[in-house]
């Protein structure tokens, strides 16, 4: 070993040193050159021993400027790095928009450079090509140096050292060029901009889900784990050593080092976004192991002389103190590090978030604690004169620290820091004792110096404490950022999924998720896949396929991608092609087998996402790798076909169907990708003629969001040609052109129901929408009376039950909308459809397909402003020519005046006369504004439909009472306050809408006559005049009846009495009111008589012993106004069957309220509004155990809730117009239960003005 050592040596003298040895022998003159061999050899060696000196004080130097200039020289780099890649990502989505619509509309997704800023990147460019080969050459060399390697390297390195410092030199001075100018915090501002625009426009989420771009603190810092022992054990192993350094080293060093510890322990998993990050958290890391390892090499200073171990100590502490300064506060970071959640409220009910939520609470309290000292501490501080002047730095820091909030789980750096201001302050009031009794030499490092002069140290010594802990607390921290990638209207489903995955349930299981091309299945699958909660259930057991479409059933192709994803899977994205590409030049990719994929994933409790399922054979293929374990494995699927996804799911969980997005939703998804004029104009008062173009260009984005349809595919290409552009109203004009010749998605969801298996009812109500104009918004009501009314639905017998056909077309709605056919354009409170619509691209599909589909003996009349401007005739005359005899005919004429009253008048009174309309059924008049209904309409015997909602009218011909046929009269949101008495006369009339704000009542009942067919009847006044007073109770088929009423209690008795006789009530709304329609007493004693009644709602004030007899058989109850002063969830809790419960403004006036034991077995839904006396809410065990939904609005006085434990089904948690402090109590008291999945939480703020 020792020859090979000696034989190393010489290779290395002779090839390094000895031609340097050798010019220097030549140039000795001859006269020593003859001297005796043993002076010449001792010459020799002493030029080598030069040499090493020599170089190794010449690498001290260089390491000294290489450690002070690398970091911004690794930033400015990774600065380099991200500039290309940001740039990469924005021409891959421009060559993609390219794809999508016609290049002259020049879509851009990054944010323009400057003439300034790109010759700023040029700059860039060339200062990290000149530094970059120096500062690897000094790493290289400097890693060479370790151990007893330093002499010959020194000898082996001479030469390099000697042109390496003009180098560095040369390089570090074009850093700072670059760094300390405007330009530099420019081109960090567009390059987060750039960023964000490619995440909200890229197709789907951005590949971050490899590991790679996780911070794994645990496995790049594991030598660093005593680093506080040895700093403690330095700083009180020898006190005599330190003497006056030791409380120096405490604030340079040792806060500055637990700091980083802990802000990299916050930092641990979180993503990063940028190579700036990686860049920084590398750095903080080399300067924590180079620490350490001076520490390691200065344990011997303990046993030298005091004043030669205070001499090297002293040189540690300022050149560490410089670094860790450098990096906090001359670090030109003006970066950000994100937390992105998908959905920031759904968490996993872990114990590891538990003790986080713990954590963040204990922190919240010690905050409050702390702030009252610190308050009294400032007290004291104003009444020392020498010191007074740093109370406002210490405002400062404390206000800097409590609004600093602390993301869930990161909370250690921020522990640290409020540490340091608590030791800021007792080494203040230390100061403060002294200065008062204590003579200067006992406190001071010069016993010369007066009380002024050392107070003077010690105030400038706290105000630079003061403010190195402000940038601390600036730069090491992290912020929530919201999550922008087309998660809009996700996150309901995503908090289902994530709930799914993570359950009890031990068996393998799997969860199919289905919808069409573009609705975002595969980013909801990987808004789930990289789901906090998901990583900690699964670990890094998570493996992601992606199959292609041309792959279809090609075994050998299939079990590839199984095995290079699951087997062997690439780091990154990038990492990914480049092995395919590689795989594929040398013609060697590895081949799986089934068995081999089976037994890598026996043992392991994954999760496996195969994207993109679209053939039953390449899914049959495929589950065969998966055996049926029972570790509680997950496999997600992503299909766009129905087979595929019924198949995958035989005997699992049904598919979740997304649906298309709502109108709000949509329009909140192209608002991330889109910024409209009026967002840019929000810091200044807008003239005239701006709010005016800013309300144009609203209008028509929003015109253009609804051609969309909700398909987020759709929604994205828009934001492709918008983004990053200033939005006009000939902008959008030309996108609303071109938008309708890319239907790609739409036509194969066409396709794909247009077989056998789709029903030809829901082919007919499918093709009703062809009736209703362009880009237009239907009620779900009306299209339900529609459908009904045309026989469209007719009553079916479902298992034993016979429904009614309104139910059934509720349920062919709700399959269009599951179909991706229709789109939810807005929703009810309680989740229900409100308004829908037929997306554009479909309804023009749809009519090209079948144009006669929709106009079967059915008219349609529009009115489009456009043609009428252009003088195109648009007489309802013409209307008949297409069909003389109709059975129905619909109206869409929004004009305003009275002109289309007229019209439409005119064209009743034509047909009727001609004959052309007796045969009408269905006549839909439905916001045109005042038509003349004429006389004549009695000869209209056959109609059975007379919608005349949102008209405006203000009365009914009598003669009305001879359409014997007809089976439903809208007459609400009118101005028709009597309905003529020859209402009576319709027989078959089974339902009546009628207009409550106008207090409509029916005039004088016939002895005799009854609405016996009537099954429902809505907006009905009664007063102590009204004959529906005592005729009620003979309007026996009543299912549904929405009445207000004035009446005392006497009357109501009575009211009382007819209402007994309606056995086959289900829906009730009954409305006691004043003159001014104010709440008044209500009698409600009498409902549990109600067998039948499932839906409740009560407004006015009742009595405790009416809430006793309600009928079990409720299932959804609404109480306002009811004014109960005793706690009504006692009672309530006993209904068996109750599944929605509402309490409104004034339902109850008492401050507490108990869900007892075993209380509300079946309820789903509950909802708090406006209840402002409550304070105190406890749910006991086992209460409310399928709990989904629950809303708390603007109960303000609301502050203890108890039991959040019990809600273990709670899905959904909403906040609106409650105080800040509530709502953040809120979650983190259902943070810290252990509730087994956290509910989805959305707090909405009102906007005071």
């Amino acid at each position: 070993m020792s020859t090979f050592f000696v034989i190393s040596i010489s290779k290395l003298f002779y090839a390094h040193v000895a031609p340097c040895v050798r010019d220097f022998f030549y140039t000795i003159p001859d006269r020593f050159r003859n001297l005796p061999i043993r002076y010449l050899s001792t010459f020799v060696g002493l030029a080598c021993l030069a040499i090493i000196l020599f170089s190794y004080s010449r690498f001290q130097s260089l390491k000294e400027r290489y450690r002070e200039h690398r970091m911004n020289f690794k930033l400015l780099n990774a600065l380099k790095k991200d500039v290309d890649d940001v740039s990469e990502k924005g021409k891959e989505i421009d060559e993609k928009a390219h794809q999508h619509w016609d290049s002259q509309m020049r879509p851009g997704a990054t944010v323009q450079l400057s003439t300034e800023e790109r010759a700023w990147v040029e700059k860039l460019r060339k200062v990290v090509q000149d530094a970059e080969p120096c500062f690897d050459t000094f790493e290289r060399l400097s890693g060479r140096r370790q151990f007893l390697k330093w002499f010959y390297t020194s000898l082996m390195d001479f030469r390099k050292f000697v042109g390496l410092r003009s180098k560095i030199n040369g390089a570090r001075e074009g850093i700072p060029n670059l760094i300390y100018t405007r330009t530099y915090h420019q081109i960090l501002e567009s390059l987060e901009s750039s960023r964000s625009n490619v995440r909200s426009l890229q197709d789907r989420p951005i590949e971050e889900e490899h590991e790679s771009s996780r911070y794994n603190r645990v496995e790049r810092m594991q030598s660093t784990r005593c680093i506080k022992e040895k700093l403690n054990h330095l700083i009180n192993g020898k006190p005599d050593l330190l003497r006056n350094s030791k409380e120096k080293i405490q604030y340079d060093i040792e806060f500055p080092v637990k700091l980083l510890l802990a802000f990299l322990e916050d930092l641990d998993g979180l993503r990063m976004e940028s190579e700036m990050e990686k860049a920084w958290v590398k750095h903080a890391e080399d300067i924590i192991l180079e620490l350490q390892h001076d520490m390691d090499r200065m344990r011997w200073l303990l046993y030298l002389g005091n004043w030669i171990a205070r001499r090297q100590l002293k040189n540690w502490h300022q050149n560490n103190r410089r670094v860790l300064r450098y990096l906090i506060y001359r670090c030109p970071c003006s970066f950000k590090f994100f937390r992105r959640d998908p959905s920031k409220s759904v968490h996993a009910g872990s114990p590891q978030k538990q003790t986080s939520s713990s954590s963040s609470q204990a922190t919240a309290t010690d905050d409050a604690g702390f702030s009252s000292d610190i308050n009294e501490f400032y007290k004291q501080l104003n009444q020392e004169d020498d010191f007074k002047e740093l109370a406002p730095e210490f405002t400062k820091v404390q206000k800097l620290l409590l609004e600093t909030k602390v993301v869930e789980g990161k909370e250690h750096s921020r522990k640290v820091c409020t540490n340091q201001l608590k030791k800021i302050v007792e080494d203040a009031k230390k100061s403060f004792n002294h200065n008062r009794g204590a003579k200067p030499s006992e406190y001071s490092e010069n016993p010369n110096e007066t009380n002024s002069q050392s107070n003077t140290k010690r105030v400038d010594r706290f105000r630079f404490a003061l403010y190195f802990l402000r940038a601390c607390i600036t730069v090491c921290r992290i912020e929530l950022g919201e999550e922008k990638n087309s998660v809009v209207g996700l996150q309901k489903n995503i908090h289902e999924v994530v709930s799914g995955l993570i359950s009890d349930n031990e068996n393998c299981s799997r969860h199919v998720i289905l919808g069409m091309k573009g609705i975002g299945k595969t980013t909801l699958a990987r808004m789930v896949f990289n789901h906090g909660a998901i990583e900690h259930h699964f670990q890094k057991f998570k493996y992601w396929v992606t199959i292609d479409d041309k792959v279809d059933e090609d075994k050998n192709v299939i079990l590839k991608k199984l095995g290079k994803y699951i087997m062997d899977p690439p780091a990154t994205k990038k990492e990914g092609k480049e092995k395919e590409e590689g795989s594929k030049k040398e013609g060697k990719e590895k081949d799986y087998k089934l068995d081999e994929v089976k037994d890598f994933l026996k043992d392991k409790k994954y999760l496996v996402v195969l994207d993109n399922i679209s053939s039953v054979g390449a899914w049959d293929i495929v589950k065969t790798a998966f055996a049926d374990s029972t570790n509680g494995s997950r496999i997600v699927i992503t299909t766009r076909f129905k087979n595929v996804a019924s198949h995958a799911s035989q005997d699992s969980k049904d598919p979740y169907k997304l649906p298309l997005r709502t109108k709000d939703e949509s329009f909140k998804l192209f608002q991330q990708m889109v910024v409209l004029p009026s967002e840019r104009s929000k810091e200044r008062e807008l003239s005239t003629e701006e709010v005016r173009d800013a309300q144009k260009v609203m209008s028509l984005a929003r015109k253009v969001v609804g051609r969309c349809g909700g398909l987020p595919l759709s929604i994205l290409r828009v934001g492709y040609l918008l983004s990053g552009k200033k939005v006009t109203p000939e902008e959008l004009s030309r996108v609303l052109e071109i938008m309708d010749h890319n239907q790609t998605s739409w036509s194969e969801t066409l396709l794909s129901n247009d077989g056998k298996d789709f029903p030809q009812e829901l082919v007919k109500c499918l093709s009703y929408f062809g009736r209703f104009p362009k880009d237009s918004e239907t009620p779900a009501r009306r299209l339900v009376a529609l459908w009904v009314a045309e026989e469209l639905a007719k009553a079916q017998q479902i298992g034993d039950e016979q429904k009614p056909p309104e139910f059934i077309a509720k349920k062919y709605l709700d399959e269009l909308i599951s179909l991706n056919l229709v789109q939810v354009v807005e929703r009810k409170p309680n989740g229900k459809t409100k308004t829908c619509g037929f997306p554009s691209a479909l309804h023009e599909q749809w009519l090209r397909r079948d144009p006669n589909s929709s106009l079967d003996q059915r008219l349609v009349y529009h009115f489009d402003e456009n043609d009428a401007r252009n003088g195109h005739s648009h007489g309802t005359h013409n209307l008949l020519r297409s069909c003389r005899n109709p059975l129905s005919i619909l109206f869409f004429d929004t004009r305003e005046g009275i002109k289309p009253g007229e019209d439409i008048g005119q064209f009743l009174h034509t047909g009727i006369a001609s004959g052309h309309l007796l045969q009408l059924k269905v006549l839909d008049l439905e916001f045109v504004f005042r038509p003349r209904l004429p006389n004549a309409i009695k000869k209209l015997i056959h109609l059975s439909y007379l919608g005349l909602r949102w008209t405006y009218l203000e009365e009914i011909p009598a003669s009305i009472g001879n359409l014997t046929n007809l089976q439903t009269l809208d007459v609400r949101h009118t101005y028709i306050r009597e309905l003529p008495c020859s209402i009576w006369k319709l027989q078959n009339l089974q339902h009546l809408y009628m207009n409550q704000i106008y207090r409509s009542r029916i005039l004088h009942q016939p002895r005799g006559k009854s609405l016996k067919s009537l099954q429902t009847l809505q907006g009905a006044f009664v007063d102590k005049d009204s004959p529906l007073k005592d005729g009620l109770g003979r309007l026996t088929n009543l299912r549904k009846l929405a009445l207000a009423f004035q009446l005392n209690l006497s009357q109501q008795t009575k009211l009382a009495e007819s209402l007994l006789k309606l056995k086959q009530l289900q829906n009730l709304k009954l409305n006691s009111i004043d003159e001014m329609g104010r709440p008044q007493d209500l009698k409600a004693t009498f409902l549990s008589s109600l067998d039948n009644l499932s839906n409740l709602y009560l407004f006015g004030k009742i009595e405790t012993s009416s809430i006793n007899g309600l009928p079990g058989s409720l299932t959804d109850l609404t109480l306002s106004a009811s004014r109960l002063s005793e706690d009504p969830m006692q009672e309530l809790g006993k209904l068996p069957k109750l599944k929605s419960l509402s309490l409104y403004s004034g339902s109850y006036t008492g401050k507490k309220m108990s869900c007892s034991k075993g209380s509300f077995p079946e309820l789903q839904v509950l909802n708090f509004w406006m209840l402002q006396e409550l304070e105190e809410w406890k749910v006991e065990e086992n209460s409310m155990r399928k709990l989904k939904q629950l809303e708390i609005r603007s109960c303000k006085s609301l502050k203890v809730l108890t039991g959040w434990r019990n809600l273990k089904a709670l899905g959904e948690l909403k906040l609106k117009d409650m105080p800040e402090e509530v709502t953040e109590g809120l979650e983190k008291t259902i943070k810290q239960s252990d509730i087994a999945h956290f509910p989805f939480v959305i707090i909405e703020k009102t906007n005071k003005q």
